[in-house]
């Protein structure tokens, strides 16, 4: 489900659509975690589902209803929205979509929902995430690498290596001896890899983005008082440009 390498060496893809296949990867793995989702219906019903399955070739995501009556809830053609659940660790995912089929099984209400190429990740927490471009070294389990880091939370990240990334890793796993650097910080982590992929010609980059575990609190609070710094520059700058424009 996650192609680390991608065979279309030659297909030129825009930024916009490396970041909703990013998106995309994230969605999955995030189900693959926690696979229940919340749907909203036109009429305002609020249904609690599973994700059970997801059709690659039709991009398709196969949903159980998770109703004790087993009510026939929705019907084809309608229009849902749906959301991941809820928590701690994770952003919410949503997209619109229409009941494409109704699958009986065995007693079980089954729907199939197209996903759609652009999902909406929203932000579940207050905290502040910032875009980095300033190329430069990427040291990652030891190995270094040219790149940089290209964005950055208060518990994620986001690393750019130029060129095909060498070593082995699954989603899920955990990167160690990360380096976080940037023109006024800088340190050490551990990475739980979320995603991982490659921009073929003429872009010819890795992504690879995961979330910080085990930061150590003097870096978490570095960390955070460098990210609300960035947040107060942001604010003033867009007030600025909100003065010159009355």
């Amino acid at each position: 489900m996650f192609n680390f390498f991608n065979l279309k060496m030659y297909k030129k893809e825009t930024a916009q659509q490396v970041m909703e296949k990013l998106l995309r990867d994230e969605f999955i793995y995030q189900l693959k975690q926690d696979s229940y989702l919340t749907i909203h219906t036109a009429s305002g019903q609020t249904i609690i589902s599973q994700a059970v399955t997801m059709d690659t070739k039709r991009d398709s995501l196969i949903i159980s209803e998770k109703n004790p009556d087993g009510i026939l809830i929705l019907e084809r053609n309608d229009l849902v929205t749906l959301m991941t659940k809820v928590n701690d660790d994770h952003e919410v995912f949503s997209f619109q979509a229409k009941v494409n089929n109704i699958i009986l099984d065995d007693g079980d209400i089954l729907y199939e929902v197209i996903i759609p190429k652009r999902l909406q990740k929203g932000q579940r927490r207050k905290g502040f995430r910032i875009n980095i471009d300033s190329p430069s070294e990427v040291k990652i389990s030891d190995s270094v690498y040219a790149g940089q880091v290209s964005n950055l939370s208060t518990n994620g990240v986001l690393f750019t290596i130029d060129g095909y990334w060498p070593e082995p890793v699954e989603v899920g796993e955990s990167l160690v001896k990360c380096r976080i650097e940037t023109n006024f910080i800088h340190f050490d982590c551990n990475v739980e890899v979320r995603f991982i992929n490659f921009e073929p010609y003429p872009g010819r980059r890795t992504y690879i983005g995961g979330r910080m575990v085990d930061l150590p609190p003097r870096h978490k609070h570095q960390l955070e008082n460098y990210l609300a710094s960035q947040q107060r520059i942001e604010q003033r700058q867009k007030a600025e440009l909100r003065a010159i424009s009355l």
